[in-house]
């Protein structure tokens, strides 16, 4: 029997590819010779993060929010809007 058409397109890339394979594992089986990392010495830190400015800090409670009664008063209904149950205490909580 004459294999011509598939020696050419089967037995030959495999081959080929075999070959190639066998090539490079041995090309890179031994082991690499990398110089070696040099470390940066630590500096301190001086920021830490961006250089936007932080939050403004929220101002000291005064005696007059301490003396003031611990219930709330209830809100009041906008004209207009007839089966709107938010206030201003659960407006945007969503």
């Amino acid at each position: 029997m004459y294999f011509g058409g598939s020696i050419m397109t089967f037995a030959l890339p495999m081959a080929a590819f075999i070959v190639i394979a066998g090539l490079l594992f041995y090309a890179y089986r031994r082991p690499h010779h990398n110089p070696q990392l040099k470390y940066l010495t630590p500096e301190t830190v001086t920021s830490v993060g961006t250089r936007e400015p932080g939050p403004v800090p929220a101002p000291a409670p005064t005696a007059a929010a301490a003396a003031a009664p611990a219930t709330a008063a209830p809100a009041t209904a906008v004209p207009g809007a007839e089966g709107d149950t938010t206030d201003a205490a659960s407006e945007g909580k969503e």
